[in-house]
């Protein structure tokens, strides 16, 4: 619900994870459960008739996990 509502512009984390140990420890877990809501993802837009290029996925899954990160830390 969360990528419906915020688009891509979010960075994602393991919904109870509070503190920076609790994320590293969850990391696995999560990176594993945001693929799936990716493919998930893609494969509706798919669906629908939306046609979605190799870039425009490289570049969703880049911002996930590294540019949203890092346009956070330049502010």
């Amino acid at each position: 619900m969360r990528m419906e509502l915020l688009g891509t512009s979010f960075i994602p984390q393991h919904s109870d994870a509070r503190v920076l140990d609790q994320l590293i420890y969850k990391w696995a877990h999560s990176r594993a459960l945001i693929a799936d809501v990716l493919a998930d993802k893609f494969a509706d837009m798919l669906a629908t008739g939306w046609t979605l290029s190799d870039d425009e996925m490289r570049r969703t899954i880049d911002g996930f996990f590294y540019s949203n990160v890092a346009a956070l830390l330049e502010k």
